[in-house]
Parts: C-alpha cells; sequence; structure tokens
C-alpha cells in the first residue's frame, strides 16, 4: 500500500504487512501477530510501530479492541466486501471479528 505521508520504509513494511493481512483474512491483526509477521519477540515492538502510524494519521487504532486497526482512506465497501467473504468462507474467528467491525463503527448489537 502506497501513501503520500513522510513514512520511514520500516514504517512502510509494517502497514503494508497490516494491508496485506486484511485483504488475506478481512480483518486486521492482533499486536502478538503482527510482531510475529515484523520478526519481533516483543508485541511492545509491533505497538511502538503502530504508535508512530497512528501519528503520522495513516492508521486509527480503537483502543479496547483486538483487532482495532483501521487503515485511513480504506473503503467501508472494501472493509465490508473483506468481511462478508471471511464469514462465506467460515474462517475461524470471522463472527467474532465482524462483531467487533460494528462495534468500532458504533454499530448497536
Amino acid at each position: 500500500m502506497e501513501t503520500n505521508k513522510k513514512l520511514t520504509a520500516r514504517q512502510q513494511e509494517v502497514l503494508d504487512l497490516v494491508a496485506d493481512y486484511i485483504a488475506d483474512h478481512g480483518f486486521p491483526p492482533t499486536i502478538y501477530e503482527l510482531s510475529g509477521l515484523m520478526g519481533c519477540r516483543s508485541p511492545n515492538a509491533a505497538s511502538d510501530h503502530l504508535r508512530a502510524l497512528q501519528r503520522q494519521g495513516v492508521i486509527t487504532i480503537h483502543p479496547g479492541v483486538s483487532r482495532g486497526i483501521t487503515i485511513t482512506g480504506q473503503s467501508v465497501e472494501n472493509e465490508a466486501v473483506t468481511l462478508v467473504r471471511s464469514l462465506l468462507n467460515g474462517d475461524k474467528h470471522a463472527r467474532e471479528n465482524a462483531i467487533a467491525l460494528l462495534e468500532m463503527r458504533g454499530v448497536e448489537l
């Protein structure tokens, strides 16, 4: 995913990892999953990079949600398509992730 913001190479790599994960799974990675994708032992390293990306304005982190990473400017339609695909494929935790996404969007269940 290309962005116009001035990101370091590592920040761009982390953003790309998040975008690829969302494209593949229909929902964002947890901090723990992202740390593994980054090749880091500590989830703190992933958290630090995510906070830097949030300061740059390229992502939003929703506190208290385990998969609460949203890429700024990502189309709601794209999110919906990947989420429905995940549900139809019977992906593990798809229902929980759908509920979390709806809650992040302020939809009451």
